[in-house]
């Protein structure tokens, strides 16, 4: 959080509106008091498991070591893998479906063990696509996740769980055990001469396991509010989309013709940082709206961040009259 307030501060590129965030907020707010959206969201998609318990949390710990990078290079096919039901997943829900699969056929691949010793061989079945498209990184996602299943074996009794428990209900210890020990979530980088984190995974498996556990139990952490959005490719787009980002004519151009972006570079911080910094804003302002109306409403970062991603998923159309800002990497 304090990253992005520098990164707000001295950036040239992506900038706030007022007018969009207004907007934003008011289409937050309308969610929650007339829709219901709320942290029960994780029982939407019968993707996610529902019975919170270890195996859930070893499953989300799974998923989110490989929750990054799923857009393909230009001219190549989505990776997509059909779930249960025979519909055919992309993006995110493409993992989980694919992670499902494995276990539907006795593949342990949640388990401490198998993630350590996991080959590659192993692990391009176990996400091979159903479509002609590939999964970007294989290399990459089997690095993250033999050292994830190590760790868990040296230190934590082969379970998340236990690196759950030992943070005691706090955010900040569980994200401190998690960069500490899990090389692959450590998002962070030098912006203009100083060091900025932004913890995309680590923050989003804080908040799945909130969601998945309904801030109960396992789930509960005292200090949530204290997570940020998770900056990633979507919402920004849809925050653009939706007009509470700025991008400089520079930066649109850069977008239009789908170059890349370096991961670290100054370019992707601004965008990220800025994110994070406009959805602050936005549950500032959903929070006073909901004191306005003599309301009282749950809402965060974490629930900003999922709401403007279904949003996006339901108006793809709308978001991709601007491309996504193409930046290849681990974190996101």
């Amino acid at each position: 959080r304090e990253s992005c307030k520098l990164i707000n501060s001295k950036g040239s590129l992506v900038k706030s509106s007022e007018t969009g965030i207004h907007k934003v907020s008011e289409m937050i707010f309308k969610g929650i008091t007339e829709h219901g959206f709320s942290r029960k969201i994780w029982l939407k998609s019968d993707l996610n498991p529902k019975t919170p318990n270890q195996e859930a949390i070893d499953w989300i710990f799974l998923v989110d070591t490989l929750n990054f990078s799923f857009w393909p290079d230009e001219g190549n096919s989505k990776f997509g893998v059909k779930d249960h039901n025979g519909k055919l997943q992309t993006g995110y829900w493409s993992l989980c479906a694919a992670v499902n699969r494995a276990l539907k056929v006795g593949i342990p691949v949640t388990s401490a063990e198998f993630m350590a010793n996991a080959t590659l061989e192993q692990i391009k079945t176990i996400f091979r696509s159903d479509t002609n498209g590939e999964i970007p990184l294989i290399e990459e996602r089997l690095k993250a996740m033999n050292n994830a299943g190590r760790v868990l074996l040296e230190k934590y009794f082969g379970s998340f769980a236990m690196c759950v428990m030992r943070a005691e209900k706090d955010v900040h210890k569980l994200l401190s055990i998690i960069i500490d020990n899990f090389e692959s979530y450590r998002d962070i980088c030098q912006y203009k001469e100083n060091t900025v984190s932004f913890l995309k995974r680590a923050q989003i498996l804080i908040a799945d396991i909130w969601t998945c556990f309904d801030a109960k139990d396992l789930g509960e952490f005292h200090n949530i509010d204290e997570l940020t959005m998770f900056a990633d490719y979507r919402i920004p787009q849809a925050l653009v989309a939706l007009n509470a980002l700025e991008y400089s004519e520079k930066l649109k151009q850069i977008l239009k013709n789908k170059e890349p972006i370096s991961s670290g570079s100054e370019t992707e911080c601004e965008i990220r940082g800025l994110s994070i910094y406009v959805c602050d804003l936005i549950q500032e302002r959903v929070k006073e709206m909901s004191k306005e109306n003599g309301s009282s409403v749950e809402v965060n970062a974490v629930l900003v961040d999922y709401f403007l991603w279904e949003w996006a998923r339901d108006n793809r159309s709308t978001i991709e009259e601007l491309p996504f800002h193409r930046s290849r990497c681990i974190y996101y």
